[in-house]
């Protein structure tokens, strides 16, 4: 008994979130028919999908050329498509003798030695594409459409529950689980949540910073690996009666430690970063610092500090040199002494038992002067007896 193109009367059916059993009519050129739709049960939780796999259940009537439903075994291809002509399917599965009564059939796609792929309903359209018993593949295609219910589901591609969150799921083009599955969270700009066993961290990506829209409070310590900055608040008034302007400007915390040790070979200087130190004390309220030593032998262990003192560093000026203003604000707060770095002669801008801060280079004793714009930490132990002598320099903002 043969079977004419076009005289296949078939029903697809997906169920996604309900059992339901419902009859449509279905139109084939100028052919009427009758089927059944099948109830197939597919939970999107991942137990379901776990235990049943992606599968849907599909039923159809089949008919001679005369319209007498038929009754048999039939070799059946199902092939799913994005499009509704032309393509190459992205699942193709065969069902070789499907049992055939009074025209009814069915079969559960997906579940016929070829499981259906975890991208395919991730298509916006999917198209079926039927073949019977090695005939041609019928035309036009059928579209694919959810019942009404898993419309409402379909926003969620698979609802899981926090205890399923694997590596390899999330968002697509969104967020990705990595090798920690949900302890580790990855987003498309390049940002990152990561949990472990040692505590939380949270990285911007690509050198971005991490924000919060509001307040942020920290119950516990608060450890801060690199440099802390925050806004200060700044009112200019005009000096004749007028309304102050207020602006913000940033405000760098962070502290810079310099020492110098006593190599035995006698003074030798330590060079400060003029670039940490302009960002420092070349702002608008300048720094603080405080000299001192550690490792005599009237106090061994000890750290011996004096100040603080303020720190203003001025800009670089057309002849090369750079002006610096320090002012001892702990002894005596009318003192102040300005020094203009690279220029003629030895500029020790504080002295604190033989621990100098100066703008000149030492080297094995040698005094190689000013000859270029920065400042040093100078070690010239001449006086204690401890070769363990050690000057210590803290600059903060």
């Amino acid at each position: 008994m043969t079977i004419r193109r076009f005289d296949f009367i078939v029903l697809f059916f997906v169920v996604l979130v309900l059992n339901i059993g419902v009859s449509l009519w279905l139109r084939d050129g100028n052919i009427f028919g009758t089927a059944a739709a099948s109830s197939a049960m597919q939970n999107v939780d991942a137990a379901a999908v776990t235990a049943f796999g992606r599968t849907f259940s599909y039923q159809g009537t089949l008919r001679d050329a005369a319209g007498v439903l038929l009754n048999g075994q039939y070799k059946i291809q199902l092939r799913l498509y994005n499009s509704p002509a032309g393509g190459t399917a992205i699942h193709d599965e065969t069902f070789p003798s499907v049992v055939v009564r009074d025209g009814i059939f069915s079969v559960v796609v997906g579940d016929g030695g070829v499981p259906i792929g975890a991208t395919v309903f991730d298509n916006a359209q999917l198209f079926l594409g039927i073949t019977v018993n090695d005939a041609g593949e019928m035309v036009p295609r059928q579209r694919i459409h959810p019942v009404p219910w898993a419309m409402q589901a379909s926003s969620a591609q698979s609802a899981v529950t926090a205890n399923n969150l694997v590596a390899g799921g999330g968002v697509p083009g969104k967020i990705n689980f990595a090798t920690g599955g949900a302890n580790n969270i990855a987003f498309a700009s390049g940002g990152a949540i990561t949990d472990s066993g040692t505590g939380m961290t949270l990285s911007g990506g690509n050198g971005n910073t991490v924000q919060t829209a509001g307040a942020f409070t920290v119950g516990g310590d608060l450890t801060v690996n690199g440099n802390w900055s925050t806004t200060a608040v700044r009112e200019v008034g005009d000096s004749k009666g007028g309304q102050p302007v207020r602006s913000d400007y940033p405000v760098s915390l962070r502290r810079y430690v310099v020492e110098a040790k006593d190599a035995g070979i006698g003074f030798s200087s330590v060079p400060i970063d003029d670039d940490l130190l302009v960002q420092l004390c070349g702002d608008e309220d300048g720094c603080t610092f405080r000299l001192g030593f550690r490792n005599t032998a009237d106090t061994d262990s000890a750290v011996v500090l004096g100040g603080p003192f303020n720190w203003s560093l001025g800009q670089t000026r057309a002849d090369g040199t750079r002006r610096s203003y320090v002012v001892n604000s702990a002894t005596n707060p009318g003192q102040n002494q300005m020094y203009i770095d690279k220029s003629p002669g030895t500029d020790h801008l504080k002295e604190f038992f033989d621990c100098y801060l100066t703008d000149n280079e030492f080297v094995n004793s040698a005094d190689r002067g000013d000859t270029k714009l920065g400042y040093a930490l100078l070690n010239a132990n001449n006086s204690m007896t401890s070769i363990n002598h050690v000057c210590i320099l803290i600059i903060e903002d």
